[in-house]
């Protein structure tokens, strides 16, 4: 897990020496790997083991710190503003495999101007090695290294029905994934879908057909909590790997699913403007 240093100052006080940050991260189970400077700010690689999922995050390392070192926490609190038709008017998800997925929220915001990542958003994620690709990408991306909730944009209009389907693959399905590989699905594997296909494999990757592109305007973002097991015998049978399959794989705090939603609409609003449906 690579941490930024300027990202983690905003989050908790850092006064210290890299060196004594990390030599106490270290006691409190948290190995240093490496630290390498990127750019004026520090990447700090950190083994994170199996039984600390809270700190596959900037802000559970600052949580961390601010115990280690008896400092403040500074969380954000998103607020993002609503207008319009409520989302309900605009859209539905229906989980026809509840035992698999036990929660999921859907929001919309229309009227987006996708485009290049103000460059606080580039750095940030450049200095853990993450390459920006858009505005709207990129916040999915950082809200996903800030709370470790994973997220996913799709474009709307692309979605047959306008809605989401949450079930498991049908026989003969495929799907043709961001990654642009096309992949088999088996029945027993989770599914994100539209009305009419597969759109994403559940935990693990987005599908190509409704991936955010420049000409996109109206954004559904998803956060959801996933069976752990489904997603490792999905990501282990198809040979895939993300950074959302690899948290989505561990315990996590569903109180965190909603929060990161409303923060990704947030700086989605931030970043590319639009307006955000209430609901």
């Amino acid at each position: 897990m690579i941490v930024s240093w300027n990202w983690l100052t905003q989050y908790v006080r850092l006064d210290m020496p890299v060196e004594v940050l990390t030599e106490r991260l270290a006691l409190a189970g948290l190995n240093h790997e490496a630290t390498a400077e990127v750019g004026g700010d520090l990447a700090i690689d950190l083994e994170v083991t199996s039984n600390r999922p809270d700190c596959l995050s900037h802000l559970g390392v600052a949580r961390e710190i601010a115990v280690l070192f008896d400092r403040g926490l500074c969380e954000p609190n998103p607020r993002p503003p609503t207008s319009g038709p409520p989302v309900e008017t605009k859209t539905a998800v229906v989980v026809e495999a509840a035992d698999l997925c036990p929660r999921f929220t859907a929001r919309l915001v229309s009227g987006v101007t996708v485009g290049e990542s103000p460059w606080w958003l580039r750095k940030r994620l450049e200095t853990i090695g993450v390459r920006p690709i858009s505005n709207v990408v990129d916040v999915t991306n950082y809200v996903l290294f800030e709370c470790s909730q994973p997220l996913h944009a799709y474009d709307f209009d692309k979605l047959a029905g306008r809605r989401l389907i949450v079930r498991r693959a049908r026989g003969g399905e495929t799907l043709t994934a961001i990654n642009n590989k096309v992949y088999e699905l088996e029945p027993d594997m989770l599914v994100i879908a539209d009305a009419e296909r597969p759109v994403g494999l559940a935990g693990v990757m987005g599908g190509l057909d409704t991936e955010i592109g420049s000409n996109s305007t109206n954004v559904l973002i998803e956060a959801a909590q996933f069976d752990p097991m489904s997603v490792r015998r999905t990501a282990r049978a198809l040979g895939l790997s993300s950074p959302s399959s690899y948290r989505f794989e561990r315990p996590m705090d569903p109180e965190r699913t909603d929060w990161a939603s409303r923060r990704c609409a947030e700086l989605i609003l931030e970043t590319a403007g639009g307006t955000l449906h209430p609901g």
